[in-house]
């Protein structure tokens, strides 16, 4: 499939991927990513996916060849005697060649940012109200990454307060149950803050919801499904959002590739039927495999944050990764060492040697009463195939190394297709690669002497012209006009395509080596293919403190957000003072290690807007149990440390 990346003058569309390292980031840009995001050598947010500077200038180089912006994410709050270290790094990422810093800490505002880098808002800075949103806008921020919790009207207020900033939604991937930059559980409980990239996934555990001391619900009760908002496009796009987010730094190359692949295609079929719209990048891209996002780790889909449908969002009975339906068990028999199992297949599946199978284990009955919480709920057990024996459009005969301990009528999913991973591994599961014309012509300056000129102009309209003099002599004779063809039309690399030859001029006279027409060929294609950051005359302007009036819309701010005398004296400057008052709305904010738009009372009880009571309920999580309250006026729940 060939996914066509133009450069016309419409609105630009972004498909932003992420990357944990190198590899993952290729893999994102073969797959049709207009941008990447990539953590750098410290403070990325993301304490398992950090990249030596040498990594971050590969990623660029490949990336700027299509056009792909590298954001670089620095996104962690900063302590004192880190923002030196900061600003050291942010000058190693410009010299290579990063176009997009993502961050949180206000101090980096007033860093010295290089020409040719622009600053985005993160998710992590909760910008939530047109308020804040105004303030970053102030700042320079040219993106803004929205809240997770954003509904289509939410997001259109945003763009019509603020349309000269650009707004990036998630799209696919994982969804925080915690508002994003105030989520201070696993801190509180692990010593391990989401602010500083160390997130302990609490939300992930199994959990006991209680009301008035009775338990009411047990499972992984925070759990939720998978964002995925590839059928909502149009309300996106109408709403004002341009880019659009992959979630899944911590995931590997193949969950990159074929999310990647699977929204560019979404976005190549959303334009060729609106053609105001065009991608950010170029290039064609052809994939190799059919993308297919069952086939990779999701724990279920849901939209419900954007369509404000609360009872779509949870998947309590387990976070991992289940994979779909692939069918039943009949029997199962020893035949030595291994396992034999018959199964009953499931619509139009086709099993593989070295599928990995899981299902889900019921809890042991006499453990049902257990004050281990995680001894209560279904686990996920698996194992994969080693052989298929038999198999029919119906049933299938699989043998599995060892004991299984699986009862007639269990449900089998597939967590791993392994002739999808095959495919995904192979050398040419995608391409990508830039067009460009050449035109050849042999200039006669005066007696003997003549000029060799080579014109390149690439997709992207980027060009270049290099020349070479020489003196015509019969004795060495010419190239012939075959042999100058085939010179000339080789490509640079796997990432450039020729599109078309022009040779002109007094070509009978090229007494040259072809090896001084080769090299002149990768000169010119190499001044025109590969390309410098994309936005190189960016100029961001640090705030100041001595002379900038900006406003912080909000009196007071929660000291666990301020790590470092920088930001505190920013947020001062701007009218704040660190640390919450004992009011009843900032004592909540203050007490809240959790607040989340999902709600376990409106989940397992009565919402108050339907007339039930939302006092007396509390969460036992991880031997600590915590009140729950909810600002019903703006339908927030509440998870209190005390």
């Amino acid at each position: 499939m060939y996914m066509q990346h133009s450069q016309l003058n419409r609105t630009k569309l972004e498909l932003l991927a992420p990357a944990k390292d190198y590899q993952s980031a290729k893999n994102a840009i073969l797959c049709g990513a207009d941008a990447v995001f990539i953590g750098g050598p410290a403070f990325g947010a993301r304490v398992d996916a950090t990249n030596k500077i040498e990594d971050i200038k590969k990623v660029c180089s490949l990336a700027h060849r299509f056009g792909v912006k590298v954001h670089v994410t620095l996104n962690t709050l900063l302590y004192d005697e880190e923002l030196k270290n900061a600003q050291d790094i942010i000058y190693e990422l410009a010299d290579a060649g990063i176009d997009v810093l993502i961050v949180q800490d206000l101090s980096i505002f007033t860093f010295d940012i290089p020409k040719g880098i622009e600053l985005h808002a993160s998710t992590q800075c909760c910008i939530d109200t047109v308020d804040k949103l105004r303030f970053y806008a102030s700042l320079g921020v040219t993106q803004v990454v929205l809240p997770r919790e954003f509904t289509k009207d939410q997001i259109r207020e945003f763009h019509e307060a603020c349309p000269s900033v650009r707004l990036e939604a998630f799209i696919l991937g994982a969804l925080c149950v915690g508002v994003s930059g105030i989520c201070h559980i696993s801190d509180y409980l692990k010593g391990r803050s989401a602010n500083r990239g160390s997130c302990a996934q609490i939300c992930r555990l199994p959990m006991q919801l209680f009301h008035n001391g009775k338990e009411i619900a047990v499972g992984h009760l925070l759990s939720l499904k998978d964002n995925y908002l590839g059928d909502h496009l149009d309300d996106l796009l109408s709403a004002g959002v341009t880019s659009f987010k992959i979630e899944g730094r911590l995931k590997d190359k193949n969950y990159v590739a074929n999310t990647t692949a699977f929204v560019s295609s979404k976005l190549d079929s959303f334009i060729k039927n609106n053609d105001q719209y065009e991608r950010a990048s170029y290039g064609k891209t052809k994939i190799a495999f059919k993308a297919d996002l069952d086939k990779t780790f999701n724990r279920g889909f849901t939209d419900g944050l954007f369509t404000d449908n609360k009872k779509a969002l949870p998947f309590s009975a387990t976070p991992k990764f289940l994979g779909p339906k692939i069918g039943t068990v009949v029997s199962v028999k020893r035949r030595g060492k291994e396992s034999e199992i018959t199964v009953k297949l499931a619509g139009k599946t086709v099993l593989n040697n070295g599928d990995g199978l899981t299902y889900l284990k019921e809890s042991d009955s006499a453990l049902r009463n257990s004050i281990n919480i995680s001894e209560r709920v279904p686990s996920v057990d698996g194992f994969r195939i080693n052989s298929v024996t038999e198999q029919n459009p119906k049933s299938a005969v699989i043998n599995v190394f060892g004991r299984v301990n699986l009862t007639s009528g269990t449900v089998l999913y597939r967590n791993l297709d392994a002739e999808f991973e095959k495919t995904l591994d192979s050398k040419n599961f995608a391409q990508r690669s830039v067009s460009y014309d050449l035109e050849c012509s042999v200039e006669h300056k005066e007696g003997n002497l003549y000029t060799l000129v080579l014109k390149a102009k690439d997709e992207s309209m980027n060009t270049a012209c290099e020349s070479l003099d020489f003196e015509y002599s019969s004795e060495l004779g010419v190239i012939s006009p075959e042999k100058l063809k085939a010179t000339l039309s080789k490509r640079l690399d796997e990432y450039s395509l020729l599109n078309n030859l022009t040779i002109t001029g007094e070509t009978d006279r090229l007494s040259l080596r072809l090896s001084s027409v080769n090299e002149l060929r990768r000169k010119v294609l190499t001044a025109c293919l590969e390309h410098d950051r994309v936005n190189a005359d960016s100029l961001f302007i640090p705030f100041k403190f001595e002379s900038d009036t900006l406003r912080y819309p909000k009196n007071n701010i929660d000291s666990r957000l301020v790590l470092n005398s920088v930001s505190k004296r920013f947020y001062e400057a701007c009218g704040s003072k660190v640390g919450l008052d004992d009011t009843p709305s900032e004592s909540l904010e203050k007490n809240s290690v959790m607040t989340c738009k999902f709600c376990l009372i409106n989940e397992y009880g009565t919402c108050s807007k339907l007339g039930g009571k939302v006092s007396g309920y509390t969460l036992s999580v991880s031997g600590k149990t915590f009140k729950i309250r909810v600002d019903c006026k703006k339908c927030f729940m509440h998870i209190l440390s005390e």
